[in-house]
């Protein structure tokens, strides 16, 4: 298993893939010099469950741990995103926000 990274236009796609080159799942995100927002984080029904979704966040996350990470999601997926450290930072009828604070760089 895989996580690749491409630009895609204004846009950041991650693509999980197996070991043949299939697609498991995908994220996908856009960045400001001091943000990273998620717009989607998707798994094929038959491969969650699996510890997949858990890939495609370290993936998004370790690439710049200084840029605060926002994103928007349903209700019924606020503990996934708990679990990678995001608080919740408003909500309306059927969506929560959500955002996950920049770390500090590590000195060398």
């Amino acid at each position: 298993m895989q996580v690749v990274k491409q630009a895609c236009g204004p846009h950041i796609l991650y693509r999980l893939l197996d070991d043949v080159g299939c697609t498991l799942g995908r994220a996908v995100t856009s960045e400001t010099s001091s943000e990273v927002r998620l717009h989607e984080i998707y798994v094929k029904p038959e491969y969650r469950s699996r510890g997949y979704g858990n890939a495609l966040m370290r993936a998004i996350l370790s690439f710049d741990v200084t840029k605060l990470v926002t994103l928007c999601t349903g209700l019924t997926n606020i503990s996934f995103f708990k679990q990678h450290e995001f608080k919740v930072t408003g909500t309306n009828d059927s969506l929560v926000f959500m955002s996950r604070k920049a770390s500090m760089p590590k000195a060398e």
